[in-house]
Protein backbone atom coordinates (compact mmCIF):
# COMPACT_ATOMS: atom_id res chain seq x y z
CA UNK A 1 0.00 0.00 0.00
CA UNK A 2 1.39 3.45 -0.88
CA UNK A 3 2.42 5.80 1.83
CA UNK A 4 1.41 9.29 1.07
CA UNK A 5 3.10 12.36 3.73
CA UNK A 6 4.09 15.49 4.53
CA UNK A 7 6.58 17.60 2.91
CA UNK A 8 7.76 20.98 3.05
CA UNK A 9 8.60 22.70 -0.32
CA UNK A 10 10.84 25.73 -0.17
CA UNK A 11 9.78 28.42 -2.94
CA UNK A 12 12.07 31.30 -3.58
CA UNK A 13 10.40 34.39 -4.21
CA UNK A 14 13.18 36.71 -4.27
CA UNK A 15 13.77 38.83 -1.86
CA UNK A 16 11.79 36.34 0.46
CA UNK A 17 10.96 32.82 0.20
CA UNK A 18 7.96 30.80 1.67
CA UNK A 19 7.19 27.12 2.29
CA UNK A 20 4.00 24.64 1.45
CA UNK A 21 2.99 21.87 2.96
CA UNK A 22 2.06 19.34 0.40
CA UNK A 23 0.93 15.80 -0.23
CA UNK A 24 3.26 13.48 -1.92
CA UNK A 25 3.50 9.67 -2.00
CA UNK A 26 6.24 8.02 -0.71
CA UNK A 27 8.35 5.03 -3.50
CA UNK A 28 8.18 1.75 -2.33
CA UNK A 29 11.46 0.28 -1.06
CA UNK A 30 13.70 -1.26 -4.34
CA UNK A 31 16.50 -4.17 -3.19
CA UNK A 32 19.10 -1.67 -2.80
CA UNK A 33 17.02 0.84 -1.03
CA UNK A 34 16.33 2.14 2.70
CA UNK A 35 13.53 4.08 4.18
CA UNK A 36 13.07 6.48 6.78
CA UNK A 37 11.09 8.46 9.08
CA UNK A 38 12.22 11.57 10.10
CA UNK A 39 11.92 11.77 13.95
CA UNK A 40 13.36 15.36 14.69
CA UNK A 41 14.85 18.46 12.54
CA UNK A 42 16.79 21.14 13.23
CA UNK A 43 16.20 24.63 11.20
CA UNK A 44 19.78 26.12 10.03
CA UNK A 45 20.94 29.35 9.74
CA UNK A 46 21.10 28.76 5.55
CA UNK A 47 17.05 27.50 5.78
CA UNK A 48 16.22 30.73 7.78
CA UNK A 49 17.99 33.01 5.44
CA UNK A 50 16.33 31.60 2.43
CA UNK A 51 12.94 31.53 3.80
CA UNK A 52 13.57 35.66 5.52
CA UNK A 53 15.12 36.99 2.81
CA UNK A 54 15.31 35.22 -0.37
CA UNK A 55 18.03 34.13 -3.20
CA UNK A 56 17.67 30.48 -2.32
CA UNK A 57 20.42 29.13 -4.60
CA UNK A 58 22.94 30.96 -2.82
CA UNK A 59 22.50 28.39 0.57
CA UNK A 60 21.72 25.28 -2.16
CA UNK A 61 18.18 25.68 -1.82
CA UNK A 62 16.04 25.52 -4.73
CA UNK A 63 12.02 26.35 -5.56
CA UNK A 64 9.93 23.75 -5.51
CA UNK A 65 12.03 20.79 -3.37
CA UNK A 66 12.01 19.72 -0.17
CA UNK A 67 14.38 20.88 2.04
CA UNK A 68 16.03 20.71 5.69
CA UNK A 69 19.46 18.52 6.03
CA UNK A 70 19.51 18.18 10.15
CA UNK A 71 17.76 15.37 11.09
CA UNK A 72 17.58 11.89 13.12
CA UNK A 73 15.66 9.41 10.80
CA UNK A 74 14.58 5.94 12.18
CA UNK A 75 14.78 3.05 9.61
CA UNK A 76 11.45 1.78 8.51
CA UNK A 77 12.26 -0.34 5.50
CA UNK A 78 15.61 -2.12 4.15
CA UNK A 79 16.22 -3.58 0.80
CA UNK A 80 17.34 -7.30 0.76
CA UNK A 81 20.41 -6.39 -0.86
CA UNK A 82 21.72 -3.45 1.74
CA UNK A 83 23.94 -4.65 4.56
CA UNK A 84 25.02 -3.39 8.06
CA UNK A 85 21.34 -1.37 9.04
CA UNK A 86 17.92 -2.43 10.47
CA UNK A 87 14.51 -1.54 10.95
CA UNK A 88 14.64 0.30 14.13
CA UNK A 89 18.42 2.26 13.89
CA UNK A 90 18.31 5.74 13.94
CA UNK A 91 20.40 7.31 11.32
CA UNK A 92 21.53 10.54 9.85
CA UNK A 93 21.17 11.05 6.41
CA UNK A 94 24.02 12.17 4.99
CA UNK A 95 23.06 15.33 3.18
CA UNK A 96 24.19 15.50 -0.47
CA UNK A 97 25.12 11.67 -0.74
CA UNK A 98 21.58 10.58 0.82
CA UNK A 99 19.59 11.00 -2.47
CA UNK A 100 22.94 10.01 -4.65
CA UNK A 101 23.18 13.68 -5.84
CA UNK A 102 25.72 16.81 -4.39
CA UNK A 103 22.97 19.42 -5.41
CA UNK A 104 20.76 18.24 -2.60
CA UNK A 105 23.68 19.04 0.06
CA UNK A 106 20.52 21.64 1.23
CA UNK A 107 17.58 20.15 0.16
CA UNK A 108 18.13 16.55 1.99
CA UNK A 109 14.15 16.40 2.99
CA UNK A 110 13.96 17.04 6.92
CA UNK A 111 11.28 18.75 6.69
CA UNK A 112 9.56 16.04 5.33
CA UNK A 113 7.70 13.16 7.35
CA UNK A 114 9.61 10.26 5.10
CA UNK A 115 12.69 9.97 3.08
CA UNK A 116 13.21 7.58 0.18
CA UNK A 117 16.86 7.03 0.01
CA UNK A 118 17.64 4.94 -3.31
CA UNK A 119 21.19 2.88 -3.84
CA UNK A 120 22.26 2.88 0.23
CA UNK A 121 25.08 1.97 1.55
CA UNK A 122 26.97 2.83 4.60
CA UNK A 123 30.35 3.11 2.60
CA UNK A 124 31.58 5.38 -0.07
CA UNK A 125 30.58 5.01 -3.12
CA UNK A 126 32.65 4.95 -6.24
CA UNK A 127 30.43 6.45 -8.71
CA UNK A 128 29.90 9.60 -7.36
CA UNK A 129 32.63 12.01 -8.88
CA UNK A 130 33.94 13.93 -5.56
CA UNK A 131 37.03 12.77 -3.46
CA UNK A 132 35.43 12.66 0.11
CA UNK A 133 33.24 10.08 -0.66
CA UNK A 134 30.77 8.94 2.46
CA UNK A 135 27.90 7.05 2.92
CA UNK A 136 24.09 7.38 2.81
CA UNK A 137 23.82 7.66 5.59
CA UNK A 138 25.31 7.63 9.20
CA UNK A 139 24.31 5.12 12.10
CA UNK A 140 23.52 7.25 15.28
CA UNK A 141 24.02 6.16 19.10
CA UNK A 142 19.74 5.87 20.48
CA UNK A 143 21.56 6.50 24.01
CA UNK A 144 22.56 10.02 23.57
CA UNK A 145 18.81 10.95 23.18
CA UNK A 146 17.63 12.84 20.42
CA UNK A 147 18.14 16.12 21.44
CA UNK A 148 21.78 15.95 21.61
CA UNK A 149 21.44 14.15 18.02
CA UNK A 150 20.26 16.88 16.36
CA UNK A 151 23.55 18.90 16.66
CA UNK A 152 25.22 16.18 14.75
CA UNK A 153 24.99 17.86 11.92
CA UNK A 154 25.60 21.69 12.77
CA UNK A 155 28.30 20.64 15.38
CA UNK A 156 29.80 18.74 12.47
CA UNK A 157 30.19 22.69 10.74
CA UNK A 158 31.61 24.34 13.84
CA UNK A 159 33.55 20.90 14.89
CA UNK A 160 35.95 21.31 11.73
CA UNK A 161 37.20 24.53 11.91
CA UNK A 162 38.14 23.21 15.62
CA UNK A 163 39.34 20.01 14.23
CA UNK A 164 41.98 21.96 12.11
CA UNK A 165 42.86 23.84 15.02
CA UNK A 166 43.37 20.66 17.32
CA UNK A 167 47.10 20.74 18.22
CA UNK A 168 47.42 24.38 17.08
CA UNK A 169 47.10 25.99 20.63
CA UNK A 170 45.26 26.21 23.86
CA UNK A 171 43.30 29.52 23.81
CA UNK A 172 40.86 30.90 21.25
CA UNK A 173 38.35 33.02 20.43
CA UNK A 174 35.26 32.32 18.73
CA UNK A 175 33.37 34.90 17.06
CA UNK A 176 29.29 34.38 17.16
CA UNK A 177 27.48 32.19 19.96
CA UNK A 178 24.97 30.68 17.48
CA UNK A 179 24.78 27.03 17.11
CA UNK A 180 27.84 27.47 14.95
CA UNK A 181 30.04 28.82 17.26
CA UNK A 182 28.73 26.50 20.01
CA UNK A 183 29.70 23.91 17.87
CA UNK A 184 33.30 25.59 17.29
CA UNK A 185 33.88 26.93 21.06
CA UNK A 186 32.98 23.29 22.83
CA UNK A 187 34.53 21.06 20.08
CA UNK A 188 37.59 23.01 21.34
CA UNK A 189 37.30 22.44 24.36
CA UNK A 190 36.79 19.17 24.09
CA UNK A 191 40.32 19.09 21.52
CA UNK A 192 42.46 20.54 24.88
CA UNK A 193 42.07 23.93 24.53
CA UNK A 194 42.20 25.79 28.05
CA UNK A 195 40.60 28.93 27.54
CA UNK A 196 38.08 29.99 24.50
CA UNK A 197 35.77 33.17 24.70
CA UNK A 198 32.81 33.77 22.54
CA UNK A 199 32.24 36.85 20.79
CA UNK A 200 28.16 37.97 20.32
CA UNK A 201 25.34 40.79 20.93
CA UNK A 202 23.18 38.20 22.82
CA UNK A 203 23.16 37.99 26.19
CA UNK A 204 20.82 35.46 25.99
CA UNK A 205 23.35 33.05 23.86
CA UNK A 206 26.21 34.17 26.05
CA UNK A 207 24.86 32.75 29.18
CA UNK A 208 24.20 29.35 27.28
CA UNK A 209 27.95 29.77 26.38
CA UNK A 210 28.68 30.18 30.40
CA UNK A 211 27.09 27.45 31.39
CA UNK A 212 29.28 25.47 29.43
CA UNK A 213 32.14 27.27 31.05
CA UNK A 214 33.31 29.29 28.30
CA UNK A 215 34.40 32.91 28.19
CA UNK A 216 32.38 35.96 26.65
CA UNK A 217 32.19 39.04 25.63
CA UNK A 218 29.09 41.34 24.42
CA UNK A 219 30.80 44.28 22.82
CA UNK A 220 27.51 46.11 23.26
CA UNK A 221 28.40 46.70 26.64
CA UNK A 222 31.78 45.54 27.52
CA UNK A 223 35.15 46.86 25.80
CA UNK A 224 36.16 44.08 23.71
CA UNK A 225 39.82 44.82 23.57
CA UNK A 226 40.04 44.94 27.82
CA UNK A 227 38.55 41.30 27.81
CA UNK A 228 40.18 39.94 25.21
CA UNK A 229 43.39 40.85 26.85
CA UNK A 230 42.09 39.86 30.86
CA UNK A 231 41.67 36.99 29.16
CA UNK A 232 44.47 35.81 27.51
CA UNK A 233 47.13 38.33 28.13
CA UNK A 234 48.90 41.22 26.02
CA UNK A 235 51.64 40.95 24.18
CA UNK A 236 53.38 43.39 21.29
CA UNK A 237 53.16 42.57 17.79
CA UNK A 238 53.16 45.05 14.94
CA UNK A 239 50.60 47.32 15.35
CA UNK A 240 51.13 47.60 18.96
CA UNK A 241 50.00 45.53 21.85
CA UNK A 242 47.65 42.33 20.82
CA UNK A 243 45.62 39.93 22.57
CA UNK A 244 47.94 36.27 23.29
CA UNK A 245 44.69 34.50 21.81
CA UNK A 246 46.66 31.77 19.36
CA UNK A 247 42.99 31.23 17.41
CA UNK A 248 40.05 32.85 16.03
CA UNK A 249 37.34 31.14 14.19
CA UNK A 250 34.61 33.28 12.32
CA UNK A 251 31.01 32.21 12.91
CA UNK A 252 29.65 34.57 11.40
CA UNK A 253 30.67 36.27 7.69
CA UNK A 254 30.88 39.56 8.04
CA UNK A 255 33.32 42.02 7.71
CA UNK A 256 31.87 43.18 11.87
CA UNK A 257 33.52 39.32 12.50
CA UNK A 258 36.59 39.91 10.16
CA UNK A 259 37.73 43.24 12.40
CA UNK A 260 38.25 41.46 15.46
CA UNK A 261 41.26 39.22 14.21
CA UNK A 262 42.09 43.00 12.00
CA UNK A 263 42.22 44.60 15.59
CA UNK A 264 43.72 42.17 18.17
CA UNK A 265 44.90 39.34 16.61
CA UNK A 266 48.60 38.84 17.60
CA UNK A 267 51.91 37.23 16.20
CA UNK A 268 51.28 33.89 14.73
CA UNK A 269 47.45 33.60 15.24
CA UNK A 270 45.57 31.67 12.99
CA UNK A 271 42.43 32.40 11.89
CA UNK A 272 39.50 29.99 10.56
CA UNK A 273 36.61 31.24 8.27
CA UNK A 274 33.48 29.31 8.88
CA UNK A 275 30.95 31.82 8.25
CA UNK A 276 30.02 32.12 4.49
CA UNK A 277 31.14 35.82 3.38
CA UNK A 278 28.83 36.71 0.49
CA UNK A 279 30.42 39.92 0.22
CA UNK A 280 34.64 39.96 0.20
CA UNK A 281 36.13 40.93 3.27
CA UNK A 282 38.76 43.50 4.04
CA UNK A 283 41.72 41.67 5.78
CA UNK A 284 44.71 43.75 6.91
CA UNK A 285 47.37 41.94 4.71
CA UNK A 286 50.43 44.15 6.59
CA UNK A 287 49.27 42.56 9.98
CA UNK A 288 48.95 39.05 8.31
CA UNK A 289 52.55 39.66 6.84
CA UNK A 290 54.38 41.25 9.54
CA UNK A 291 52.82 39.02 12.45
CA UNK A 292 53.29 36.14 10.66
CA UNK A 293 49.49 35.20 10.94
CA UNK A 294 47.72 32.34 9.20
CA UNK A 295 43.92 32.70 7.51
CA UNK A 296 42.81 29.29 6.29
CA UNK A 297 38.90 28.24 5.09
CA UNK A 298 37.44 25.42 7.34
CA UNK A 299 37.99 22.65 5.09
CA UNK A 300 36.17 19.44 5.38
CA UNK A 301 35.67 16.61 8.14
CA UNK A 302 33.65 13.65 7.14
CA UNK A 303 30.65 13.69 8.72
CA UNK A 304 31.08 9.97 9.68
CA UNK A 305 34.34 11.04 11.88
CA UNK A 306 32.73 14.67 13.21
CA UNK A 307 29.89 12.45 14.78
CA UNK A 308 31.93 10.01 16.27
CA UNK A 309 33.99 13.17 18.25
CA UNK A 310 30.71 15.02 18.63
CA UNK A 311 29.20 11.84 20.28
CA UNK A 312 32.42 11.38 22.62
CA UNK A 313 32.12 15.17 23.69
CA UNK A 314 28.26 14.02 24.75
CA UNK A 315 29.32 10.67 26.46
CA UNK A 316 31.71 12.84 28.28
CA UNK A 317 29.30 14.39 30.13
CA UNK A 318 28.63 17.73 27.82
CA UNK A 319 24.59 17.70 27.67
CA UNK A 320 24.33 19.62 24.16
CA UNK A 321 20.50 18.59 24.44
CA UNK A 322 20.08 22.07 26.76
CA UNK A 323 20.95 24.09 23.34
CA UNK A 324 17.58 23.32 21.69
CA UNK A 325 15.32 26.30 23.15
CA UNK A 326 12.05 25.22 21.01
CA UNK A 327 10.49 22.47 19.45
CA UNK A 328 7.58 22.70 16.68
CA UNK A 329 5.31 20.71 14.47
CA UNK A 330 5.50 20.69 10.77
CA UNK A 331 2.72 22.27 10.79
CA UNK A 332 4.11 25.23 12.29
CA UNK A 333 6.80 25.45 10.27
CA UNK A 334 6.48 29.25 9.80
CA UNK A 335 6.93 30.19 13.40
CA UNK A 336 9.51 28.16 13.98
CA UNK A 337 11.54 30.03 11.46
CA UNK A 338 10.40 33.26 12.73
CA UNK A 339 11.18 32.03 15.82
CA UNK A 340 14.57 30.96 14.59
CA UNK A 341 15.43 34.20 13.54
CA UNK A 342 14.95 35.91 16.65
CA UNK A 343 18.66 35.64 18.72
CA UNK A 344 17.53 37.01 22.38
CA UNK A 345 15.73 34.09 23.09
CA UNK A 346 16.34 31.18 20.45
CA UNK A 347 19.59 29.02 20.54
CA UNK A 348 18.26 25.61 18.01
CA UNK A 349 15.01 25.35 17.33
CA UNK A 350 13.50 21.96 15.66
CA UNK A 351 10.65 20.19 14.13
CA UNK A 352 9.56 17.30 15.52
CA UNK A 353 7.23 14.57 14.55
CA UNK A 354 4.96 12.22 16.12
Amino acid sequence: MAITYKAALYFDDGDKGHIEIVDKILPECGDDDVIVKNLIAGICGADYLAYAHGDGPSHMLYSGQEFGHEMVSEVIAVGKNVKGIEVGDWVFPNMGYAHRDRSRMATVGGFSEYLYLPKFTLEGRCDIPVVDLQPSAIKLDKSLGLKNLVLMEPFAVGGKAAKQMEGQGTTAVVIGAGIIGMSAALMLKHYGYEKVMIIDFSDFRLENARSFGLLTCNPQHEDVEQSLKDAFGARGAYGGMKCGAEVFIDCIGIQGSMDYFNKYAGVGAKLSIVGTHHKPPTINALSVCFNQQHIMGCGSYPYDKSIADTSALVRSGVDLSKLVTHEFSLEDIDKAMATHGDANSAQKVVIVYP
